[in-house]
């Protein structure tokens, strides 16, 4: 659906963009993510053909047009981070305006105030809305014409939590009808609950691309059981190096033990076939921002 090779992009001194390529499939739901100034809302520009490139390419649909191209704009849809509406004018008459824009029937108005479940706000003034009711209301804006591809900024960056939730619910339904969607996103527990691969943008260059079910896959391979013994405890260390654990000494009465597989609960059950007591155990695994943070890390150290 999506091929971007070697695209680069600069503003003066300021490389926002470095050399990325990287491909989405039909269907997929696709997350940028990276901190501030890593080069995520350029590379969107970049995807819906307002900004252009000075360096590689972007080919959009089976077709592989290029994104300025009118046929690639017809078959996508934007929600930006903000967006206005014209003053004095109601929900359905701002979804009027756009339709009209786009050569759609109005009735495309009712099926997409419909698919946000906006329908009784028809004749509220959009002015009015609520936070999370106008990112609704763009949200049917860009479905308006059916598009192939969706392309959210940043979309419940302003939200409050139930707004939020709501907003996320939207999108969900959205990914189980097969929409390609690429998103941009601060939020990462939004972005694990409903990207299928993520794309960790550092300095304009990819410092990473994975699966969202590689990245769960590393979170359980990097599972520690962290063991607080009663008291220092010399055959505690023996006890599991007689068992073959991987494991670290942390201090004189803290044990820390590889934990994935169930091969904590082993390492309990064999301290405790040994004599030793334990105080506590607590289970450690590291969240989806503590994977991004090392790949940030990584990145910047090796530039």
């Amino acid at each position: 659906m999506i091929r971007v090779t070697d695209l680069r992009k600069r503003y003066g001194a300021v490389t926002a963009v470095d050399g990325l390529s990287f491909e989405v499939a039909r269907g997929e739901t696709f997350a940028l993510i990276g901190p501030n100034g890593a080069g995520k809302t350029t590379t969107l520009k970049i995807l819906l053909g307002l900004v252009r490139p000075d360096g590689g390419r972007v080919e959009l649909g089976d077709d592989r047009l290029a994104p300025a191209d009118p046929r690639a704009r017809r078959k996508l849809g934007y929600v930006p981070q903000r967006v206005t509406f014209p003053a004095g004018r109601t929900v359905a008459e701002v979804l009027g305006f756009f339709a009209e824009l786009r050569g759609l029937e109005p009735a495309a108005v009712g099926r997409a105030l419909e698919r946000v479940r906006m329908t009784d706000h028809a004749a509220r003034r959009a002015q009015e809305l609520s936070g999370g009711m106008t990112q609704r209301l763009s949200l049917a804006q860009a479905l308006l014409g059916n598009p192939d591809l969706l392309v959210l900024d940043e979309p419940t960056a302003s939200l409050d939590p139930e707004a939020t939730w709501e907003f996320r619910r939207l999108v969900e339904g959205l990914r189980l009808e097969g929409r390609t969607i690429v998103l941009c996103s601060h939020l990462l527990s939004e972005v694990e609950r409903v990207a299928d691969r993520v794309l960790i943008l550092v300095g304009g260059r990819r410092a990473g691309l994975e699966s969202i079910a590689d990245l769960r896959g590393r979170q359980l391979s990097a599972t520690r059981l962290v063991i607080d013994l009663v008291t220092p405890d010399e055959g505690a260390a023996r006890a599991l190096a007689a068992r073959g654990f991987t494991f670290e000494a942390a201090t004189a009465s803290r044990l820390v033990v590889e934990g994935r597989n169930g091969t904590g609960v082993a390492a309990l059950e064999a301290l405790r076939a040994s004599g030793v007591a334990v105080r506590s155990f607590e289970v450690e695994r590291p969240t989806l921002e503590e994977l991004f943070l090392r790949a940030v890390h990584a990145e910047r150290s090796d530039a």
